[in-house]
């Protein structure tokens, strides 16, 4: 329910914010219509980016590989903490009694 109500004020204040703010067409004087004029060509071709040397793209990776094999191997060792020390807890609670 508290999900729903803070949609819902987030999005009158969007709103309110949306119609109150004036547009820059709106407080303008009105003057006469002036044609635009394209400073170049509309699409240009883009120079080569860099181009990247193989070897140093392989260690890269090399890094990148294992630096997630570590926080791999650091989720699994907390994930195993929690279910370990979840299992300890429940050991030690008093047993219901029917």
């Amino acid at each position: 329910m508290r999900v729903f109500a803070v949609l819902g004020v987030l999005t009158v204040l969007a709103g309110v914010l949306v119609l109150s703010v004036p547009s820059a067409t709106a407080s303008a004087a009105p003057t006469t219509a002036q044609p635009v004029v394209a400073a170049g060509p509309a699409l240009t071709q883009a120079e080569p980016g860099p181009v990247l040397d193989p070897e140093q793209q392989d260690e890269a990776d090399a890094r990148n590989s294992r630096s997630k094999l570590i926080v791999g191997v650091a989720a699994a060792v907390l994930l195993g903490i929690v279910v370990w020390g979840r299992h300890i807890r429940n050991k030690k609670k008093p047993k219901k009694k029917k």
